[in-house]
C-alpha cells in the first residue's frame, strides 16, 4: 500500500533526505515499511519494521564475576509498554583446548554439549533420548544444554526496564553464555546478543 499524507502521517523532503513522521503511534501503524528509490541506472529498496515489541536486551554487568558458584547478571530493555516477563537462558561453555587462542571460543563437541546436574540434584523422570538440563532454582529448560529462567520484572513506569538476577549453582573457573528475551503486550523481542561471563577460581 502506498502511503499518503494524513493528519498523523507527515512526509518531509529536504534535498536528498526524505522523512516519514508518524504522530501518536497506534497499534494499527505497526507494519513493515519500505522505501523505493530509482533512477536511470537502477532501483534500490530498504525496509524497516515498526513494532510495539521490546527492543533486544543489552547486558550491563561486568563479564568477570566476583563469586565461585554464583553470578549477578544485569541487563536493560527499552519498551514503551510495560515488560510482562523476561526469559533468561544460559549455559556453560566448554573449556578451550590448549591450542585455542585467548579470547576465542572453540565450538563444543557432542560430549561437551550435555550438561549433567550435581549428584544431589532432584532428577525428573527421564525417557530414552531425553536431554537433561539442570537449574539450581527457577525453571527447567529442556532445550539442548541451555537453562531457562522466567522472571517477572518490577514495573518502573519508565521506557527503560532494568533487571538483575543472581544465578546460583555455577561451577568455579568456568565461562558461561547468556541470552535474554523480553515480552510486552505486543509480543516477544528478538533474542539479545550472546553475553559471556565467568566465575572465579577456587
Amino acid at each position: 500500500m502506498r502511503l499518503d499524507t494524513t493528519e498523523r502521517r507527515i512526509m518531509d523532503s529536504r534535498g536528498s533526505r526524505h522523512t516519514l513522521i508518524i504522530r501518536k503511534v497506534q497499534a494499527s501503524d505497526f507494519a513493515n515499511y519500505s522505501c523505493v528509490a530509482d533512477n536511470q541506472i537502477g532501483k534500490t529498496r530498504q525496509r524497516l519494521e515498526l513494532s510495539g515489541r521490546p527492543n533486544p536486551a543489552i547486558f550491563v554487568s561486568d563479564p568477570r564475576g566476583k563469586y565461585r558458584d554464583m553470578y549477578n547478571i544485569s541487563w536493560h530493555v527499552n519498551s514503551y509498554t510495560p515488560i510482562e516477563e523476561f526469559k533468561l537462558s544460559f549455559r556453560k561453555l566448554p573449556m578451550a583446548s590448549p591450542q585455542a587462542l585467548p579470547g576465542h571460543q572453540q565450538p563444543p563437541s557432542p560430549q561437551q554439549q550435555l550438561q549433567h546436574p550435581p549428584s544431589n540434584a532432584r532428577r525428573p523422570a527421564r525417557r530414552d533420548n531425553d536431554t537433561y538440563s539442570y537449574m539450581s532454582y527457577g525453571h527447567h529448560g529442556i532445550r539442548s544444554d541451555w537453562n531457562d529462567v522466567i522472571l517477572s520484572p518490577i514495573p518502573s513506569g519508565k521506557p527503560t526496564q532494568k533487571m538483575t538476577y543472581l544465578i546460583k549453582g555455577l561451577e568455579p573457573s568456568s565461562q558461561y553464555e547468556a541470552r535474554v528475551e523480553a515480552k510486552n503486550r505486543f509480543g516477544w523481542s528478538r533474542t539479545s546478543e550472546s553475553f559471556t561471563f565467568s566465575t572465579t577460581g577456587l
